[in-house]
């Protein structure tokens, strides 16, 4: 029977993707049977070259607009913004009644919120490995993986029609900066059966394994004890643990620390604030500030590792960052692999 003729049942479990199949962003599950709708995730995706004068690309919210008197829950599984970034635009078109998000997620989604001035019909319900989330149809649980983000959850959806596994984006690293993940909880859905598995997992047709983390700390921190002038380190604001790692690395050699980059800014800001990166006042400093500080004693850490053309770094190679350009001396770090999709180039 084809897919054309196989009609639906209304006792029927359906789930299906508005967002984040064969591409890198605006991810957006979603989980329905007969009078209720579970949402997973709801992302953006930065656009390439082609999209000019476009800021964010969304999933296409018709489908929830029309069903929003289904719809239960937004259940977030980390604060990505390819897993977060569309939660404004969602919630001024749909009404959602529960948001449920891992601690450092709710964080980064209220300061969002704050920021467009958008409220929430109720707050936002912190869980973790341990919560359960029950509606007439659905009971949901979740279990921890590794990212490069604190907080990162898989989610299993039981469902009438079988079990249902999503596990967000994750890696297996077996020396993780952060908490290990939930090896056991893994293997025990593995033992009782799971019918659908969605699986994310970036890089993973790539043979091998992926560098550990702790590995990345040891070459930070040698770069730090090699590096005689200012040293210029461009990462992905979102990836946590290598934002903590190098300053970390930067407070043992006695750098200083200048943040430029408002997603570097707020993601740090939250971090602190979280405990996840344990470091004072003192030890970060302004523009001009930075401009007073000996060569070797100076960290800027800044956003641009994909050659984004408006990101910090890109500013400063070309000459165009108002505070910051490059001097002799330098040492510039890329501490990040190339994600699929983003094609940029700049010449320093």
């Amino acid at each position: 029977m084809t897919a054309k003729n196989k009609k639906l049942k209304n006792t029927d479990t359906l789930i299906y993707a508005l967002g984040g199949l064969g591409e890198v962003g605006k991810n957006m599950y979603v989980v329905e049977h007969e009078d209720e709708i579970i949402i997973i995730d709801a992302g953006v995706l930065f656009p390439e070259e082609d999209l000019l004068g476009v800021d964010y690309v969304i999933p296409d919210f018709t489908h929830l607009i029309k069903n929003q008197k289904k719809i239960k829950a937004l259940v977030i599984t980390h604060g990505h913004e390819d897993h977060i970034g569309g939660i404004p635009f969602l919630l001024q078109r749909v009404n959602i009644p529960m948001i449920y998000a891992p601690r450092f997620a709710k964080a980064q989604i209220e300061r969002k919120l704050e920021e467009r001035k958008i409220r929430t019909k109720h707050p936002i319900v912190e869980i973790n490995s341990q919560s359960t989330v029950k509606t007439k149809h659905f009971v949901i649980g979740f279990f921890n993986v590794v990212h490069s983000i604190p907080d990162a959850m898989g989610v299993l959806i039981n469902t009438p029609n079988g079990r249902v596994v999503t596990t967000g984006d994750f890696k297996f690293d077996l020396t993780p900066v952060g908490t290990n993940p939930d090896y056991q909880i893994m293997a025990y859905m593995g033992q009782i059966g799971v019918d659908l598995l969605l699986s994310d997992s970036t890089n993973a047709q790539v043979s091998g394994f992926s560098i550990s983390e702790r590995d990345v700390a040891k070459e930070i921190g040698r770069i730090f004890k090699k590096a005689d002038g200012r040293i210029i380190i461009a990462t992905f604001a979102s990836n946590v643990y290598r934002v903590q790692q190098i300053i970390e690395a930067a407070i043992s050699q006695g750098r200083k620390i200048a943040v430029f980059g408002r997603s570097m800014e707020n993601v740090i800001t939250i971090a602190r604030k979280l405990g996840h990166i344990k470091a004072a006042d003192k030890h970060f400093v302004n523009a001009n500030q930075l401009n007073k500080l000996p060569a070797n004693k100076a960290l800027i850490l800044c956003t641009g590792s994909q050659g984004e053309p408006l990101a910090a770094l890109s500013r400063i190679a070309n000459g165009t960052h108002r505070q910051i350009s490059i001097i002799p001396g330098d040492t510039v770090v890329f501490s990040s692999s190339p994600i699929p999709g983003n094609a940029q180039v700049f010449h320093m």
